[in-house]
């Protein structure tokens, strides 16, 4: 019996290295046959749920990454008001002179 299971996991084991050598092979004489080249991710189209209108993904995520510079710039002078209207002191005005 224990030889039976060794030689099956032995068999299991040829076919798997098989299987990982032809797929390793396969994608190297057919490297884009069943997905986008690197050129082609970009120009696929992404529709906008908010407008309906269709774009390219490169200008979506630049879009996107403006929004987020945006807000991170709102965040940082919020933050400063913030802190100034909790510290009067660092309005600069010193004592004994307005």
């Amino acid at each position: 019996m224990r030889a039976i299971k060794k030689v099956k996991r032995l068999m299991f084991n040829i076919h798997e290295m098989v299987w990982w050598v032809v797929a390793e092979l396969e994608d190297w004489l057919y490297p884009y046959c069943d997905r986008m080249t690197p050129d082609e991710q970009y120009e696929m189209r992404v529709k906008d749920p908010i407008t309906g209108e269709m774009q390219m993904v490169e200008q979506h995520i630049q879009g996107l990454n403006e929004r987020v510079e945006r807000l991170q710039e709102e965040m940082l002078w919020a933050k400063d008001k913030i802190y100034k209207l909790e510290n009067p002191q660092s309005w600069g005005v010193v004592d004994g002179q307005e």
